[in-house]
């Protein structure tokens, strides 16, 4: 005769504690607005996400991964989307419709603080990623060849980047680390147009412009000498030489040293 109890007691156990395991889930928040898009800090202390808020946008908001109070990071009147921690966890990426109409990608302190504007445009940019050093964060732009491309910008100065131009527009600098007798630029255009040539400080700011004028394709050469707009030589540190003509542009990094 089949014992059934030894057979079905055993498996019932195992559905009651399956069911067991399966209840442990943890609320971290409980109220009356929306929450999505949640992602992990590096250390798993705390989770960020946005949340449409009583400000009637989506703002971006952390809370202890323990549990605990969560803490708006933003607090305007316009939606921020797809936050995400940098490597090192000081930073939160994320894209916002802003004052431009467009999308753009800003960043803000993780510990809470003024949020930066890295993009500025007539574009939208959307989703961004840190790279795993840290030092790039990459995105996707719709920009002038109406399509939409990938973009990349340095994370420290929010100077943006197409990963895909040097066919149509070559840079290059010598030397890269320069003293008081500057660097060369040389460039070299393949279409005719406009081209605009500019040095940047770390922070993203203008420093000079050396060229803006239309050109015809060719190669041509400049001097910086290391002086800013009005002449004043800039202090030591890393600058950025960036060239555009059209919807195509290039930039690279220069050391100065006093």
């Amino acid at each position: 005769m089949i014992n059934y109890r030894r057979i079905f007691y055993p498996i019932l156990a195992c559905m009651v504690l399956l069911s067991t395991l399966w209840a442990q889930e943890i609320a971290l928040t409980s109220d009356d607005w929306a929450h999505y898009c949640p992602q992990w800090s590096p250390d798993g202390n705390w989770i960020v996400y946005q949340k449409l808020d009583a400000t009637g946008y989506d703002q971006i908001y952390k809370v202890p991964s323990s549990g605990g109070t969560e803490i708006a990071l933003t607090n305007d009147g316009y939606n921020h989307y797809n936050p995400q921690w940098s490597p090192d966890g000081s930073w939160i990426v994320y894209y916002k419709n802003d004052a431009t109409g467009h999308y753009q990608i800003y960043k803000v302190p993780s510990a809470g603080g003024t949020e930066i504007a890295l993009t500025n445009d007539g574009y939208h940019h959307c989703n961004p990623q840190w790279s795993p050093d840290g030092n790039w964060i990459v995105y996707d732009k719709y920009d002038a060849t109406y399509n939409w491309q990938i973009y990349k910008l340095s994370s420290p100065q929010g100077i943006e980047i197409s990963p895909s131009t040097s066919e149509f527009c070559i840079l290059k600098i010598k030397p890269t680390i320069t003293a008081s007798y500057g660097v060369v630029i040389d460039y070299c255009i393949k279409r005719k147009g406009r081209v605009c040539l500019r040095t940047y400080n770390i922070a993203g700011e203008m420093i000079k412009e050396l060229v803006n004028k239309e050109v015809t394709p060719g190669n041509y050469t400049i001097r910086w000498d290391g002086s800013n707009h009005t002449g004043v030589k800039v202090t030591s540190g890393h600058y950025f030489v960036r060239l555009e003509s059209g919807k195509f542009s290039r930039t690279e990094k220069v050391i100065v040293m006093r």
